[in-house]
């Protein structure tokens, strides 16, 4: 293996087919048992039957993508491992995109070139389909109509390692000024209850300049971008069963800002996610100053670690300020002391007094919140920057108004065009005081747990906020309509930072919209082109879209109190979407109940409904849940946007996993019910051991256009006909789903 390979990246969309001695068909990733041996006629003693083989193991999946300019450089290396006691031989599959230009490729196993060919999608398909057939697993019907690199692969010792590494070459393919490039790594899915046990994907991009919006949909990542358009998105994963392939998405616009429409439509309706991304190598004099004020507790309760914590981070945010910013720091406790009457230039006089100011910071007393934003947000509101205050507090009031409504009341009359980003910190705060606060200014509100590193989130967050590039956002839809958007308002744009929109639309064609903002007191206005038809590659804005909904409609409930409209809108994304929430669990184990227990998990069901009804503002699970509804409502953000964001998308909180108990069933076994494909969801029914398209009613039957047997010649033609079917079969061989105005039951 290449020492100079790090993390390589880790899909590989790899089949490979191992046999016994004897001729075998091809599958992938997978060992074939043989046929028995014909019984002798007249043994003279009987021999016991050759142990069946089992299937191959994959240890490691390793895939390096270097992109540069206009091509692709892609390296797999994968060790498999044959776990039987005797010598196997097989062939190396691997899919090869319609319209890829592969120019080159070399396969090396143990040292030595293997001589492989390519065949043409044509004579492919034929070799696709009797992989499926014969092992009775799909997941290469994906790639029916692509190419094949194929190659025999022998001698494979017992008990024995085999490393393949393989490198080819194929065209960056653009959607304007997006760029895209994917990875086969749904063909890498192993046999049977197998798993990949290392999964490493590292994606190298250098488009020599005006590199933005890196993202990989479904896959949690780590992006290092840096200067000269140049960036490295990192995915690492353990004992994972891939189920789509890798895709990297990337923007080569050289404007300063660059924006991205990804549309897509689902039975008629328009979805949609906008990524706005500054470009990394702004310079001083484009980037506007702003002022930004520290409003710290310094309450009894802030005593130990926690003073000490938002000591030093204060330390980091101060020694960080801009040379044309402003900032002031204020600190409570049962009295308001501020550093200075109005916000101060960040001279080098000026941040040596704020140190000695912070050092001085000791824990006492009580908690006077109303007092302490009354005091920060009376400052004289900022000219031509970027006004913030950031408000930091482990407690709720306790000296002077402690009433919520009215310190919000007091807030909303003189926050002007100031950002609130509020932190919480522990579980004693009022997490509808902290939410509303940001909910109202585009700010944001952030918890840190006990036990969790305050100094480490303060610094972060400083760092993210540092450089304004954009503020007061506005889209210019021209004319087509946008609705239920997230974030509802947009936040401000940092430089090395990206804002993720998802939303719907109504419309068809191609259009062009304009997003503009402020900088430095000028609006700058900045347009981009929309495909408002759609593209089949975007089908994960939908999913993306409704858990970010969800997580919105939550975030209303706890600051605004429940309704039912509300509620019922959660719960119909929720079965729509496969999307966990406390309004949607019953919803969701409703189908897996047996009938005569189905009335003790609606008693239980109604039982959390009241609890609902009696929520408290603060404690735990008032934090829970404000920590779970912001992860929803950043579920399409790049670094959040992983596996989880596709379907169960939250941990479960205590009222969830008691109607869990009272239907027998545990929280992994309820999310071995749902499964997200493409753009659609299925729920297995164990009382007949079907999965059932989420389009279809709970507990309805419905009627069947058409019924066909898995793996039959019937079924093949059906896909045929219907291409986009092959996206849903990894649910299973026994299932019922709709597509193309048609219900379709599929059996095994």
């Amino acid at each position: 293996m290449n020492a100079k390979l790090t993390p390589i990246l880790r899909g590989l969309l790899l089949a490979l087919v191992l046999v016994g001695a004897c001729a075998a068909p091809l599958h992938a990733c997978r060992i074939v048992v043989p046929p028995h041996w014909p019984p002798r006629p007249f043994p003279p003693h009987p021999r016991p039957r050759p142990p069946a083989l089992r299937e191959m193991e994959v240890k490691s999946h390793r895939v390096q993508i270097d992109i540069r300019r206009h091509t692709a450089t892609i390296t797999v290396e994968a060790v498999f491992h044959n776990p039987n006691h005797r010598q196997i031989e097989g062939t190396y599959l691997f899919p090869i995109a319609r319209g890829a230009a592969v120019s080159s490729f070399a396969m090396t196993m143990n040292g030595r070139t293997m001589e492989a060919e390519l065949l043409p999608a044509g004579k492919a398909r034929s070799i696709y389909e009797s992989i499926v057939r014969s092992m009775k697993d799909p997941a290469l019907l994906e790639y029916a109509d692509e190419g094949l690199l194929r190659a025999r692969v022998f001698p494979i010792g017992a008990n024995a390692d085999v490393a393949i590494r393989l490198t080819y070459e194929q065209i960056v393919r653009r959607d304007g000024t997006l760029c895209r490039v994917r990875y086969p790594l749904l063909s890498a899915k192993p046999g049977g209850t197998n798993a990949l046990q290392t999964l490493e994907i590292v994606t190298r991009i250098d488009t020599g300049g005006g590199l933005r919006n890196v993202f990989a949909p479904g896959f949690k990542t780590e992006l290092d971008q840096r200067k000269g358009g140049k960036a490295t998105l990192t995915y690492k994963a353990s004992n994972v069963v891939p189920d789509r392939d890798f895709e990297v998405l990337y923007s080569e616009d050289k404007r300063p800002v660059g924006v991205e429409f990804l549309g897509y439509r689902k039975n008629g309706k328009g979805y949609f996610m906008m990524l706005v991304a500054p470009d990394s190598e702004l310079q001083a004099q484009e980037i506007g100053s702003k002022e930004i004020t520290f409003v710290v507790d310094t309450s009894g309760s802030m005593m130990g670690d926690k003073i000490r914590q938002a000591r030093e981070a204060l330390f980091f945010c101060i020694k960080a300020l801009g040379k044309n910013d402003t900032f002031n720091i204020v600190r409570f406790s049962t009295d308001v002391d501020a550093l200075a009457e109005v916000p101060m230039p960040a001279s080098e006089a000026n941040r040596e007094k704020a140190l000695e100011f912070v050092e001085g910071l000791r824990a006492s007393g009580g908690t006077a919140i109303d007092d302490a934003l009354v005091f920060a947000l009376g400052q004289p509101p900022p000219k031509e920057r970027v006004g913030m205050i950031v408000f930091l507090t482990d407690g709720l009031p306790t000296v002077g108004e402690t009433d919520v409504a009215v310190i919000l009341k007091h807030a909303a009359a003189a926050v002007g065009a100031r950002r609130v980003f509020s932190f919480g910190v522990g579980f004693d705060v009022n997490t509808k005081l902290l939410g509303a606060l940001a909910d109202k200014t585009r700010g944001s509100s952030s918890y840190v747990r006990p036990k969790e590193n305050l100094e480490i989130a303060l610094s972060n967050f400083y760092s993210r906020v540092a450089h304004p590039v954009l503020t007061d956002l506005r889209i210019d839809s021209r004319g087509v309509r946008l609705s239920q958007l997230n974030p509802s308002r947009l936040p401000d744009l940092f430089k090395g930072a990206q804002i993720t929109v998802t939303g719907r639309y109504e419309g068809t064609g191609r259009r062009e919209m304009a997003l503009s903002g402020v900088v430095g007191g000028t609006r700058e206005t900045f347009r981009f082109p929309v495909d408002l038809d759609g593209n089949l590659r975007n089908a994960f804005v939908p999913r993306l879209w409704a858990v970010a909904r969800v997580g919105y409609l939550q975030e209303q409930i706890a600051l605004n109190g429940r309704t039912d409209e509300l509620v019922d809108e959660i719960r119909r994304l929720g079965r729509e979407y496969g999307i966990l929430t406390e309004y949607t669990s019953f919803l969701i184990v409703e189908d897996g109940v047996k009938r005569e227990e189905l009335e003790k998990v609606r008693a239980e069901f109604r039982r959390v409904e009241r609890g609902r009804a009696n929520r408290m503002d603060s404690g735990k699970g008032a934090v829970d849940r404000s920590i779970r509804a912001k992860a929803m409502k950043q579920a399409a953000a790049p670094e959040a946007a992983g596996a989880d964001s596709f379907g169960m998308s939250l941990r479960t909180s205590g009222e969830v996993r008691r109607v869990f108990d009272a239907a027998g069933l545990d929280e992994k076994r309820v999310r071995a019910m749902v499964r997200c494909l493409h753009d659609k969801t299925f729920y297995l029914r164990r009382a007949d051991g079907v999965w059932y398209d989420s389009q279809i009613p709970a507990g309805q039957t419905p009627d069947i256009d058409v019924e066909v047997k898995a793996w039959s010649d019937e079924y093949f033609q059906l896909l045929r006909k219907h291409p986009l079917l092959r996206r849903y079969l990894l649910v299973g061989d026994n299932l019922v789903l709709c597509i193309d105005g048609k219900t379709i039951r599929i059996r095994p």
